[in-house]
């Protein structure tokens, strides 16, 4: 184990068995990425923190991770228990955000104790995955972590299986030093989850939100600045609330989001609207916070961002003060659909980039809906017509 000082960068190398792993910075004070070594191959990617403790215990729980894969690959012999225990130790999975392995760990669990920690993985079936669709969606009360009764829907259901697939995948190519396959093929490969045939999706609409803006400073200011945030630049209310005032760079007109506050661990520079940086510097001169504090404080903590929880309960009681009803199916997430429908018309890939979407086919089937008047506009005014061709002289 050494640990030394590249420059102003930090990096640290741990190892054993054969595995070593490094820790470091790509450029001083950034996210601390990570780099593990296996047959002579290099594999890096970010921590998405800058915990530098926090970057050195996730490390020797990965390299823990390696080396139980070597001894169970050698062993020849995977079920379903072992196959979820390794793949929550596995560096695919500890390299997720702390809220996404919370859930999916629970999601995983339930799962496999359904199955038998005991079933072989290679016997596993579509006749496994029926029963456990039938056994979910009546609430079935042996279900580890399900209330009795409860019924669910297939959007839920398939929330699960495919954290099971999840790990299947990773299993399939995951080798020991020697080359030996984990799992040699996903034994549901081909078998159909659940879906959601109609997905809540909802959009809110301009007027819903001039309303919401009208009554915000009656529940709180820092509601205002979070409609507005939210609204001007298409962001997760998450990313939004744990921005500090180092993040918002009002001479060049830009927000930095950072990779440890979005889902997806995307790190940017996005210029912000006018609304956006009228709103957000009339703030900073009324508190004349510092740098360092948060742009949305904690009620009880003003050193840490509030809670998501906090903001929902806020606009909530700004929906029944407008005398509005919240649609089904999310109370923040609607305005960020509001803002990629209302840009429709530019380049895909330059509109997911202003909107922190890494993956542009998710943008487009699950954040950008159909509206009535982009459809009667294509149906009543043609981009041109087409006419049979005209031999030349």
């Amino acid at each position: 184990m050494r640990k030394r000082k590249l420059g102003r960068c930090w990096s640290k190398s741990i190892g054993e068995r054969g595995y070593r792993i490094r820790l470091y910075e790509a450029r001083p004070g950034g996210p601390i990425m990570r780099s593990v070594y296996i047959n002579g191959k290099e594999d890096r990617k970010s921590l998405g923190l800058r915990d530098k403790q926090l970057a050195i215990r996730k490390g020797y729980e990965l390299l823990r991770a390696l080396i139980a894969n070597e001894a169970a690959i050698e062993a020849r012999t995977l079920t379903v228990g072992l196959l979820a225990r390794l793949y929550l130790e596995s560096p695919r999975h500890l390299s997720k955000k702390d809220r996404t392995q919370r859930d999916d760990t629970r999601k995983l669990e339930r799962v496999v104790a359904f199955l038998g920690e005991t079933t072989r993985v290679e016997s596993l079936s579509s006749s496994n995955v029926e029963r456990y669709v039938m056994a979910r969606r009546n609430g079935e009360a042996w279900l580890v972590g399900v209330t009795p009764g409860s019924r669910v829907g297939n959007r839920t259901i398939q929330a699960d299986l495919v954290i099971l697939r999840s790990a299947l995948r990773w299993a399939v190519g995951e080798r020991t030093r020697k080359g030996l396959r984990l799992l040699r093929e996903d034994p549901l490969a081909g078998v159909t989850f659940p879906r959601e045939q109609n997905p809540k999706r909802p959009v809110m609409r301009h007027d819903e939100y001039l309303k919401l803006l009208e009554v915000a400073e009656g529940v709180s200011p820092l509601l205002k600045l979070a409609l507005v945030v939210a609204e001007g630049t298409g962001r997760r209310i998450s990313a939004c609330r744990k921005l500090v005032w180092s993040d918002v760079l009002f001479d060049e007109g830009t927000i930095r989001w950072r990779a440890e506050n979005d889902k997806k661990g995307y790190e940017q520079v996005v210029p912000m609207s006018e609304g956006v940086r009228d709103a957000l510097l009339a703030r900073r001169e009324s508190t004349g916070a510092a740098p360092d504090s948060p742009v949305f404080p904690g009620t009880k903590r003003p050193t840490e961002p509030c809670g998501r929880h906090l903001l929902e309960r806020w606009l909530k009681r700004a929906y029944d003060m407008a005398r509005l009803k919240p649609q089904r199916g999310g109370l923040w997430h609607p305005l960020r659909r509001k803002w990629v429908t209302e840009r429709k018309g530019y380049p895909v890939k330059d509109l997911a980039a202003a909107g922190g979407w890494r993956d542009e086919q998710t943008m487009l089937r699950c954040y950008q809906r159909a509206d009535a008047d982009t459809v009667r506009q294509i149906v009543l005014h043609p981009t041109q017509r087409l006419h049979s061709e005209v031999p030349v002289g």
